[in-house]
C-alpha cells in the first residue's frame, strides 16, 4: 500500500466563507498516482469544516440557515468568546457538529462523488487569516 500526503493552503478572506476544493483534491489524487484506495481531507484549523454539498448559492444559503439555528453568529452567547474575546465560538461549535474531515473512496483514479456533490471547505472565523491549511492523505494502490 502507498501513502501520499500534501498540505494545501487557501486564502479564505473574512467571515463565513465556503469554498469548493473538489478540483484541488482531485489534483492531489492524480499527483499521488494511486488509482484504488481512499483520500482523507482534513481542515487544519479548529474553526474549519470539510464536508460535501452541491456547491450552488441555494444550497449554500440553506446550509447557513440550518447552521444558524444550532450555532448562530452571535458572539455574546458563547462562553468561549467571553473567555478568549475572539468572536469565533460559533465556528468551534459548527466544527464539532459537522466535522473537520471526510474520507472518500478512489476507484479507477477518480474520487467517488456524484456530479452534484462537491468537496467544500468552510471557514467560520470572523477575522481575516492569510492562510488556512487543508491536509490531504491518499492511501491505496
Amino acid at each position: 500500500m502507498s501513502v501520499y500526503t500534501k498540505k494545501l493552503t487557501f486564502h479564505m478572506g473574512k467571515g463565513n466563507v465556503i469554498r469548493d476544493i473538489t478540483d484541488d483534491i482531485k489534483e492531489v489524487v492524480k499527483e499521488s498516482g494511486i488509482t484504488e484506495g481512499t483520500v482523507t481531507v482534513q481542515a487544519g484549523v479548529s474553526i474549519g469544516v470539510i464536508t460535501t454539498l452541491e456547491y450552488e448559492p441555494g444550497c449554500i444559503a440553506d446550509l447557513e440557515k440550518a447552521l444558524s439555528q444550532f450555532a448562530p453568529f452571535d458572539p455574546s452567547q458563547y462562553e468561549h468568546t467571553k473567555r478568549w474575546h475572539d468572536e469565533n465560538g460559533h465556528g468551534h461549535v459548527r466544527n464539532a457538529i459537522m466535522g473537520s474531515s471526510e474520507t472518500f473512496v478512489i476507484m479507477n483514479g477518480d474520487i467517488c462523488i456524484e456530479v452534484w456533490q462537491q468537496i467544500i471547505f468552510c471557514d467560520y472565523c470572523p477575522n481575516v487569516h492569510p492562510h488556512h491549511p487543508v491536509f490531504v492523505c491518499v492511501q491505496g494502490e
